[in-house]
């Protein structure tokens, strides 16, 4: 990355990390990562999967000699999984967030629920039982009280959702021949599960930085000239 990145470091983690503490918050004390359901008799759950799932990659680049971003696409496939809910689950939301220094849109939220286990609301393409894919025909079960579902999201672009994570913010308009740009998007993806009176959250964190690069332009020249002098 270039000394024409976005924000520097210095200045760019303490806005970052408030970007993530206040999505994160939203889940009440929410607990990250995969390590949620612990041996300790209590109702929790866990997440498996790849929130984040850019189409473009782990760390995607633009190439563009305008220095645009039109589109980032997501299109995420997650487990959700529970345990220790003694009455089982009556619903689980499931919501994604991207954000930047320039602020925080949510891409999704949907409410799956135990009176329409087969339903796919909203942003939901497919939903499962846990342990075998969102197309299985086998519906989730939420009777049960160690139990999961895997929902897969439909496509989406990021830049459309929102009044933050734009086109505009992402883009680089004026950058010269060889050189990048590069923005941190924070991805965080909650699960929250309910049932019987009890209820677990778990979050889920990642980032990915957004690189934009305007290629050094390049000249050749060939072929031949003649010169008739009288």
């Amino acid at each position: 990355m270039s000394s024409h990145s976005r924000d520097g470091d210095a200045r760019r983690e303490p806005t970052r990390r408030s970007v993530l503490g206040g999505v994160a918050a939203v889940a009440g004390g929410g607990l990250t990562g995969l390590g949620a359901i612990a041996a300790s008799g209590r109702p929790a759950a866990a997440v498996d999967g790849d929130p984040a799932a850019f189409e473009a990659g782990d760390a995607p680049t633009v190439t563009s000699n305008d220095g645009r971003v039109e589109s980032v696409y997501l299109s995420p496939a997650v487990e959700v999984s529970w345990a220790d809910f003694s009455e089982g689950v009556e619903r689980v939301t499931l919501s994604l967030a991207v954000g930047s220094d320039a602020g925080v849109d949510e891409v999704y939220r949907e409410t799956l629920t135990a009176a329409d286990p087969e339903a796919t609301p909203g942003d939901v393409a497919a939903v499962g039982d846990v342990g075998g894919s969102p197309t299985d025909d086998a519906p989730p079960d939420f009777d049960a009280v160690d139990g999961g579902l895997t929902a897969r999201f439909a496509r989406a672009d990021a830049t459309a959702r929102g009044d933050a994570v734009t086109s505009e913010a992402l883009s680089a308009a004026e950058l010269s021949g060889g050189e990048t740009e590069t923005t941190t998007l924070d991805v965080v993806f909650r699960a929250q599960v309910a049932g019987g009176g009890d209820e677990a959250t778990v979050v889920r964190t990642t980032t990915v930085d957004l690189t934009v690069e305007n290629p050094a332009g390049d000249a050749t020249a060939g072929g031949s000239v003649g010169i008739d002098a009288v």
